[in-house]
């Protein structure tokens, strides 16, 4: 019978990965997850496709090796991402080990922030930023989504993969990776989707629903966030807002503020696209870059964080004054190259 240190060097190999550091880290974390039972798997707020599909695919992997688990999140988990639960009703159990997925940092947990940041024991993630406290980490930033360590996990546990799980998995990466289709694609990136097709997911239809689909509040919106497009930096920094009367007036949901934010960074010249929305203590940020503009580096100067070419932040002074820091700073960051 494969070891857990067989197991994880084959799925390496997959990868085209013949790191033995990396090997070792894996090999460590599938250990830890075989000795759990009656495990809370935290994804979180504001769910996207990584993180759901990461903590379905882990929960559907550790009952399949006839562990209790279940999947916590503080919001709503939105329709698109329904097939990721289906069948998977929670399970009663006292919880006794925490684990997280794709979550850069405690108050990323929302509104379970106080009930589980200090709980917390294993961290699989893909920030670079990441600051979450846990006994065990794995925190791969050449990873293009967090999905992609949690496949190498599952084949290291010798976890069952069967086509539910795979479809958590591929919705994970194709979600973090705009369907393959950003900079942060790898070649592990495609060897490991390729594994995932064999278990015959209808990859066009997750693709489809999670990536182009919209719902007409959606549109509508988007419709009227146009209008207010600006152009900054010689017309290579463009700003979306979206407004509190835009959302009302559509009927707008959270889920349907999606995708907004690619826009901007779509017109061609643009190397940093910002979209500006209103929450209840001020306004959240979201900018999608080229290799011009760090993302992340951007935002974390206004204490915010993410991925080289998508991330974001917040500001609770007013409009004017947050759109100005922003484009000025990336003014600075677009003269030093």
């Amino acid at each position: 019978m494969a070891t857990v240190k067989k197991r994880a060097k084959k799925a390496l190999k997959i990868c085209g990965m013949a790191d033995n550091d990396y090997r070792n880290k894996i090999v460590t974390i599938a250990k830890a997850l075989l000795k759990m039972d009656n495990v809370v798997i935290l994804s979180h707020r504001a769910p996207d496709g990584d993180t759901l599909g990461c903590a379905f695919a882990l929960c559907r992997g550790m009952r399949s090796l006839g562990k209790k688990a279940n999947v916590i999140c503080a919001d709503e988990i939105p329709a698109k991402y329904s097939f990721m639960s289906e069948g998977m009703e929670n399970q009663p159990f006292e919880a006794k080990h925490f684990v997280s997925v794709d979550i850069a940092a405690p108050h990323l947990l929302g509104k379970l922030t106080d009930e589980y940041k200090d709980k917390i024991e294993i961290c699989v993630d893909h920030h670079l930023n990441n600051s979450i406290e846990a006994p065990l980490k794995l925190v791969d930033s050449k990873a293009a989504a967090t999905g992609e360590v949690i496949w190498m996990l599952l084949c290291a546990m010798g976890a069952a993969i069967d086509k539910e799980t795979a479809s958590c998995l591929f919705a994970a990466i194709s979600t973090d990776t705009g369907c393959f289709k950003y900079s942060n694609v790898t070649p592990r990136t495609h060897l490991i989707a390729v594994e995932l097709m064999k278990y015959d997911i209808d990859c066009a239809n997750i693709n489809f629903h999670l990536l182009d689909e919209v719902s007409q509040a959606q549109l509508e919106l988007k419709k009227l966030a146009l209008t207010t497009l600006e152009y900054y930096c010689d017309s290579q920094c463009a700003v979306i807002t979206i407004t509190e009367d835009m959302i009302k007036s559509t009927n707008a949901s959270p889920e349907d503020l999606d995708g907004i934010s690619n826009i901007p960074r779509s017109v061609n010249g643009v190397e940093c696209g910002i979209t500006m929305r209103p929450i209840p203590d001020g306004w959240k940020v979201s900018v999608r870059s080229s290799e011009k503009v760090n993302a992340s580096e951007l935002c974390a100067k206004f204490g915010g964080g993410g991925h080289k070419a998508a991330a974001g932040c917040k500001f609770s002074e007013s409009y004017e004054d947050a759109k100005k820091r922003l484009v000025d700073a990336v003014s600075e960051m677009l003269s030093q190259q």
